[in-house]
């Protein structure tokens, strides 16, 4: 394609000369480089190009074109943690993995566990009310509550035992894929100290995951849970049901993924509401008038509106998914400009729901921005915190579901209130992470 012109970039390279933004806070030097080249840029990342996509066609076009655009492995380690499942892996078998797993999130599959959130909500509230006018760290306790409701909703089981030595090997882990893909690397088996600490942790993840399929291979009884569903799927023209290395893989990556970015949203929302009292307290009055008993059924959470527009902008605001790479398979044209086989090809969720070019005073949270007559006319790919095209997130109906669910038992028992002066530092790991936290002071409304 010699007449197809480069895409413009910074001229340094950012893996060689990194700036400190591009090094610690590589979601704003994304939003800098949307504003500063536009819709396609090229970034110098060591032997590699990046191209980075800032507009809603191209960005729709990456995803629809999945056999130009397949997913990077993350320097290995995403791959070698997760396995094949449906956040790795490519091609037919993904395809046919999909095909499995999509009707066990179909919306009139949910309903069977709201149950199971609401108790595991229900228990931490319950402590909560013997530490009213205390300060806690609000992220530390989504992410506890997010494992509890995975254990009970994947497993039916509880795993709050293993919180702490779970939650450890995750954080290390993103933690580590991170630092990887900022510098050369070796490959995974040369037996460096850092590949053994994240051998150790991969295994930690392993043998819990393993020792629970394993158990209900061995179990009598029925089961209302996700990995019950996920062991009766049937393929529609083989019939044949997935192997344990299979569920294996699927179920970690539920597992991660369920917990990780759901505890990540509900923090940013709590944080944002603190903040903003006015849409603290509508919202405090949309709940109790669908919910007046405190029951949470189903049905009610269809009319919650309002709650809803409150967890989509605090995701436009701060989607836990913050960039989504890609790798080029063959040669192409994207804007006018030039994408070359091996490039990595990117989109950022963050920097497109921070753009001025597609959101009317984007620094601030305005929740009326997502009633029908505001979001009639917006480009679908300005707003896409779960992805998009055929890989658009499997759980995003359920994740929504447990989100609403939470703030609609928390709102109704309690206040909360940030520190003075405390401002929100974010960590960009493979998730969009709080950096130090997020300490609260909380307080039962009874006593308001």
């Amino acid at each position: 394609m010699p007449n197809v012109e480069v895409a413009p970039g910074p001229k340094l390279n950012v893996l060689l000369r990194p700036s400190s933004l591009a090094r610690k806070q590589t979601h704003r030097y994304l939003c800098e480089l949307e504003r500063k080249y536009g819709a396609v840029s090229r970034i110098k990342f060591g032997p590699f190009n990046v191209i980075y996509l800032c507009h809603p066609d191209y960005i729709e076009y990456m995803f629809l074109h999945r056999d130009k655009y397949v997913k990077v492995k993350e320097g290995g380690i995403l791959g070698h943690l997760l396995g094949n499942g449906l956040l790795t892996s490519e091609g037919d078998f993904w395809l046919k993995q999909r095909r499995l797993i999509q009707p066990v999130f179909h919306k009139q599959r949910l309903h069977t566990f709201v149950q199971k959130i609401t108790e595991s909500t229900d228990e931490m509230l319950m402590a909560w009310a013997q530490q009213t006018g205390e300060t806690m760290d609000v992220y530390h306790e989504m992410n506890k509550l997010t494992l509890d409701v995975v254990g009970k909703t994947l497993f039916s089981t509880n795993v709050k035992e293993e919180f702490e030595k779970v939650n450890k090997a995750l954080t290390h882990i993103m933690t580590a894929i991170r630092k990887r893909s900022r510098m050369m690397r070796f490959p995974l088996w040369v037996p460096l100290p850092s590949h053994l600490s994240i051998q150790h942790n991969r295994n930690i993840l392993d043998e819990t995951i393993r020792g629970i399929i394993t158990q209900r291979r061995n179990e009598q009884g029925t089961f209302d849970d996700l990995l019950t569903m996920l062991m009766e799927v049937e393929d529609a023209d083989t019939t044949e049901r997935m192997t344990d290395q299979q569920l294996r893989d699927e179920v970690l990556t539920l597992f991660v993924a369920g917990h990780e970015t759901t505890a990540n949203s509900l923090t940013f929302t709590l944080y944002l509401l603190a903040k903003n009292p006015a849409v603290k307290k509508r919202l405090q009055q949309e709940i109790s008038e669908v919910i007046p008993t405190g029951e949470i059924t189903f049905e009610a959470l269809q009319k919650l509106t309002y709650t809803n527009w409150v967890i989509k902008e605090s995701m436009r605001l701060y989607p836990p998914a913050w960039m989504i790479p890609r790798e080029a398979t063959q040669e192409d044209v994207v804007g006018g400009y030039r994408v070359k086989k091996g490039d990595k090809v990117l989109a950022s969720p963050y920097a497109m729901h921070h753009s001025e070019r597609y959101w009317d005073r984007p620094e601030e949270f305005i929740p009326e921005r997502f009633t029908a007559e505001n979001m009639k006319d917006r480009p679908r790919y300005s707003y896409f915190p779960f992805g998009g095209g055929a890989r658009l997130c499997v759980g995003n109906n359920f994740a929504l579901m447990e989100m609403q669910i939470v703030l609609a038992m928390l709102i109704s028992r309690f206040d909360f209130y940030l520190p003075d002066n405390f401002e929100m530092e974010l960590t960009p790991l493979i998730t969009l992470r709080p950096k130090n936290g997020l300490p609260m002071k909380v307080a039962n409304r009874e006593g308001l």
